[in-house]
C-alpha cells in the first residue's frame, strides 16, 4: 500500500514528464502534426521558390501537412539564415537555399551564423554554372579563352562580386596564369545578354535559357550535364573547382535525426515515384532534379566551405 508521500512522488513524476514532453523519437514518429514553414531567402518567383514548388504538392500529400512558403529576402541569405537559426529545432521551420549562397553568406557577407548552426536534410535540384561566350568568337574551347586572357584584358559577367562565378573564375585564372576583370551584373539573364551585346567576353552564371544562343565552353558539374553532353566539366579540363551548387533543405541545429530522415525520405520517395513528371517540369528551371541525403549534402557543404574560404583569403577578402 502506497503512503501519502509515495503517491506525492508519483504525481510529481507524472507532472514533470508532462512538462518535459515526449521524447524526440516519439515526436518524430508523429511529425508533422501541423504546417511546415519553408523559409526562402529571396522573393516569390525566383529560382528557390520554383524549386520548392517542383515537389511541394507531392510532399504535402505524403507527409499529410501543408508547406507554407515564407519569404525573408535581404543580405544574400543572411536574414533568412538568421531566422531559421533562431527557430525552434522541431522540424517545422526549415531553410531552403542554394549551398553556394549559404556558404558565401557566411564567408563573404559576415553572417552571424556558422555552418554547424544548421543540419543538412537533402538536396532538391542541381543548378549548374556555365562558362559561355558568343558563338562567333574565336574561342572554341576553354583553353582558347584562357590563352587569350593571358594577353588580353578579358571581361566576364557574374551575378555579383564574390558570387560563385566570380570565385570559380578567380580560381581558374590563378591556375592558368591570367587575370580577367569581373563585371557584377546582378542576374544570369543580364550577364548572358551582355555577352550577346558584346559588352563582356564571357558569362559565368547559372543557365537561363538564353545559353542556346551562346557557345558553352565548360560547366562546373562533377559529371557532364545531360542537357549539354558535349560540354566538358572544369574537372575534365584540369581545374579542380568542380564544386556543384544545389538548392537544398537545412534544419536548425538540434533538430532530431528522426525528423531530418523523415523529410529526406519523403523527398526521395516523391522523386522516385514521379521522376518523369518532375524531370519534365525541372527543365523549365534549367536545373537537374536530384535528391542527395544528409550525409552527402553535409560533405558537399563542408568541401565547399573549405574551397570558398581558401579563395576569399587569396583574394584578400576577410572571412569568418
Amino acid at each position: 500500500m502506497k503512503t501519502r508521500r509515495g503517491w506525492t512522488v508519483v504525481v510529481v513524476g507524472i507532472m514533470v514528464s508532462l512538462l518535459i514532453g515526449v521524447s524526440p523519437a516519439l515526436t518524430a514518429a508523429d511529425y508533422p502534426t501541423r504546417s511546415m514553414d519553408y523559409v526562402i531567402p529571396f522573393g516569390p518567383g525566383g529560382g528557390t521558390d520554383l524549386t520548392v514548388r517542383l515537389y511541394k504538392d507531392k510532399v504535402e500529400k505524403l507527409l499529410g501537412q501543408p508547406i507554407v512558403m515564407t519569404y525573408k529576402p535581404g543580405a544574400g541569405g543572411v536574414i533568412a539564415g538568421r531566422y531559421v537559426k533562431e527557430s525552434k529545432p522541431d522540424g517545422y521551420t526549415l531553410l531552403v537555399i542554394s549551398t553556394t549562397n549559404l556558404l558565401l553568406s557566411m564567408l563573404a557577407r559576415k553572417a552571424d551564423f556558422a555552418l554547424d548552426d544548421f543540419i543538412p536534410i537533402c538536396t532538391l535540384t542541381l543548378s549548374p554554372i556555365i562558362f559561355a561566350v558568343m558563338k562567333d568568337t574565336p574561342y572554341k574551347t576553354m583553353k582558347d579563352f584562357t590563352e587569350a586572357a593571358k594577353t588580353k584584358n578579358m571581361k566576364y559577367g557574374t551575378t555579383g562580386v564574390y558570387s560563385p562565378g566570380h570565385l570559380y573564375m578567380e580560381a581558374i585564372g590563378r591556375l592558368a596564369g591570367f587575370k580577367a576583370t569581373v563585371v557584377p551584373i546582378g542576374g544570369g539573364a543580364k550577364a548572358m545578354a551582355a555577352v550577346l551585346g558584346g559588352h563582356i567576353d564571357m558569362s559565368v552564371v547559372s543557365p537561363t535559357g538564353v545559353e542556346s544562343q551562346l557557345r558553352i565552353l565548360a560547366v562546373n558539374t562533377v559529371d557532364r550535364w545531360e542537357a549539354y553532353p558535349d560540354v566538358p566539366t572544369l574537372k575534365e579540363l584540369g581545374y579542380p573547382v568542380g564544386l556543384e551548387g544545389y538548392f537544398s533543405l537545412f534544419a536548425p541545429k538540434g533538430t532530431p535525426k528522426e525528423i531530418v530522415d523523415k523529410v529526406y525520405e519523403a523527398y526521395k520517395k516523391v522523386l522516385e515515384e514521379d521522376r518523369e513528371e518532375i524531370t519534365k517540369r525541372v527543365k523549365s528551371t534549367h536545373q537537374v532534379a536530384r535528391i542527395l541525403g544528409p550525409e552527402a549534402l553535409g560533405k558537399m557543404t563542408q568541401g565547399g566551405y573549405v574551397f570558398f574560404k581558401d579563395m576569399l583569403s587569396k583574394m584578400e577578402r576577410p572571412v569568418n
